[in-house]
């Protein structure tokens, strides 16, 4: 009722510009169904490479199920898996029994994902972990594109750059440019500040952030705490720019000082200069010494500053 061609050793076949190779092939004519085994190999369009050990391949649909050691590679990134599903058409490739994606700077692992080759999206489910030299990130949903290194939130997130724990439910991380944006009430925190407010955007490079929306502020080593409506900060310095109603909370040993304004700054800053005339201090002679007296008084009369 069918006939099957049999080719072995180093065997290869072609549908349109994908090509496929193997140690043997199974070829039902009748449902234009494509069995391979051992070594195998696909390149699809010259772009385009796959690998496993066992394949059936149902030309009519152009769709490929690959078993053992599956690996999936298209220039920008390589995807292995025990067990692959892979569309020429749409050039999407999906596993469910746990993958790993590896770019340049990034590995992405996970129970469950699809990868769009041609797009370079990829969409990651259960126990997503993503390592990046600069930081970690772990979720259970996440949206990835790997030529823009762009990660889109989706469920909660929990990013860890070696200075502060971020955690966030929506927005993106450009991770190529270190850039931010976090919503659905976002916090940052450290060994001694948090920071939360319904919307914040964060540039890593710098530190510098800004918060929107029912921010707070927690300085736990100064004993500082911030309301407002709006804020600038710097993550890393440590300064709040607070706008929109603020409230400033400074707690004391037995009570607290409150203190409001247009607006009101958290920081440290220097504002004093100490100098000394450089030209009192040369020596006539190398003899010479020179000594600072203190600031004269200038009620009596005056003494002067180096002799």
């Amino acid at each position: 009722s069918t006939e099957l061609q049999i080719l072995t050793g180093n065997a290869e076949l072609r549908q349109e510009n994908t090509f496929f190779s193997g140690d043997s092939i199974v070829l039902n004519k009748r449902d234009n169904v494509l069995e391979v085994f051992g070594n195998i190999h696909i390149n699809d369009s010259d772009s385009i490479n796959v690998d496993s050990q066992y394949l059936i391949y149902y030309g009519n649909t152009r769709i490929a199920y690959l078993k053992k050691n599956v690996k999936l590679t298209d220039g920008k990134a390589t995807l292995t898996t025990d067990e692959l599903e892979y569309n020429l058409n749409t050039k999407r490739g999906n596993y469910k029994t746990g993958g790993k994606i590896v770019t340049s700077t990034t590995t992405l692992t996970s129970r469950e994902g699809f990868y769009y080759a041609d797009t370079k999206d990829a969409f990651f489910k259960r126990n997503v972990r993503l390592k990046d030299p600069e930081y970690t990130m772990t979720t259970d949903s996440l949206q990835y594109n790997v030529d823009m290194q762009l990660a889109t939130f989706i469920a909660p997130t929990t990013i860890n750059d070696g200075k502060s724990i971020i955690k966030t439910s929506d927005g993106y991380y450009d991770m190529k440019n270190a850039y931010a944006y976090f919503g659905r009430r976002p916090t940052i925190e450290d060994s001694t500040q948090y920071i939360t407010a319904d919307q914040i955007v964060f540039d890593k490079n710098t530190g510098l952030g800004r918060a929107q929306g029912n921010f707070v502020y927690i300085d736990t080593l100064q004993g500082i705490t911030l309301h407002a409506d709006n804020s600038d900060f710097n993550r890393d310095t440590k300064v709040v720019l607070a706008t929109g109603r603020p409230l400033m909370i400074i707690k004391q040993e037995s009570d607290s000082i409150y203190v409001t304004g247009d607006s009101l700054y958290s920081g440290v800053r220097a504002d004093t200069i100490y100098a000394v005339d450089s030209t009192r201090m040369i020596p006539d002679s190398l003899n010479e010494q020179v000594v600072i007296q203190p600031p004269a008084d200038t009620t009596k009369n005056p003494a002067p500053v180096a002799q």
